[in-house]
């Protein structure tokens, strides 16, 4: 069995191929927004290094935000239109829980953040609780002050941080506010393959039609003049 794992949340997306124990290949690049321009080739290049086809699919897992709209879109219609040919079963999964995943073992709480536009952030909180790793909180849409306000506790930031927004953190929370290096904290689908298959084997698959974007709140649309309406 292979899964194929596919993130277009954000303007970084990723994908990878995974058999259960091994992500067989992986290609992770910054889209600029432009992921129908280079997903699917980037799925036949990991193929090829595989050895691999697209016939030879059992399992999709994919990302479902929250991130940008049409990114999420991108994503899940590619999945949609690989399972129809392959007849692969899917799993979506959350694309903060994809961010905190590499920081499971970690003992200190973990706090996963994406851009949400308009000055803000989505983030939400994981932690081991009675030896089970999992998301300790809603998953919210708040202001880097706002977010900083409601630590009191040691916490590992991860996700899409830019230098900004790290150096807010670190004034609000001063050594409260752990950041790992970027190369550990950029989001991967070889992530989002061993969440998905975990998923998948716990029966949690569900057919690709039926996969949906996790919104959290309603896109930013803009009028003529540029006005928020």
């Amino acid at each position: 069995m292979t899964l194929l794992a596919i993130d277009t949340s954000t303007a970084f997306a990723s994908v990878a191929l995974y058999d259960g124990r091994t992500v067989l290949a992986e290609g992770t690049w910054h889209a600029h927004r432009r992921h129908d321009d280079h997903l699917f080739p980037e799925i036949d290049r990991l193929h090829a290094l595989a050895g691999a086809s697209l016939g030879d699919l059992t399992r999709l897992a994919v990302a479902i935000g929250p991130g940008s709209f049409t990114g999420l879109r991108v994503a899940i219609a590619a999945a949609q239109g690989i399972a129809r040919a392959s007849g692969a079963t899917a799993i979506g999964v959350g694309t903060l829980d994809i961010a905190a995943h590499p920081f499971a073992a970690s003992r200190t709480r973990v706090c996963a953040l994406i851009p949400a536009g308009r000055g803000e952030h989505y983030a939400a909180m994981y932690r081991a609780s009675r030896g089970t790793w999992g998301r300790r909180s809603e998953i919210m849409t708040s202001s880097v002050d706002d977010l900083a306000r409601s630590i009191a506790m040691d916490t590992i930031f991860v996700g899409e941080i830019d230098d900004a927004t790290a150096a807010l953190l670190r004034e609000r929370l001063g050594p409260r506010a752990i950041f790992p290096p970027p190369s550990a904290t950029m989001r991967r689908a070889g992530h989002l393959a061993e969440i998905g298959w975990a998923r998948l084997e716990r029966g949690e698959g569900v057919p690709a039609g039926s996969l949906e974007p996790m919104y959290i709140r309603a896109p930013l649309i803009r009028g003529r003049a540029g006005e928020l309406v």
